[in-house]
């Protein structure tokens, strides 16, 4: 059995979470925070066999991938104008862990 923590983005925790229980995999969403220039990101933890590791590590891949966007850069000055600026957004953190004893109830 294996902990598959993994940070993702807001905007994509959705679409991860509907893909995941598409293929029966159980996944418990933890609200965090972290990031400069992204709105907010979430934590998700899914308990599955070390067999569909790969599996589901490309669904996290394909769902949360790193893409360009274009955001408001406000200078700060006298003069108030703003620019756009693009940024890349989305991407994800993910760690593999060993459980060692498992209960649910």
């Amino acid at each position: 059995m294996k902990l598959i923590v993994t940070i993702v983005d807001d905007q994509d925790v959705d679409k991860l979470i509907t893909a995941l229980n598409a293929q029966r995999i159980g996944v418990t969403r933890v609200s965090s925070t972290g990031g400069l220039l992204n709105p907010g990101s979430s934590t998700l933890m899914i308990g599955t066999a070390e067999a569909n590791i790969p599996g589901v590590m490309k669904m996290i891949a394909d769902v949360a991938a790193v893409r360009p966007a274009v955001v408001p850069y406000a200078h700060s000055s006298s003069m108030a104008f703003t620019n756009l600026v693009e940024i890349e957004v989305g991407g994800f953190t993910t760690f593999v862990l060993d459980v060692d004893h498992f209960e649910q109830v």
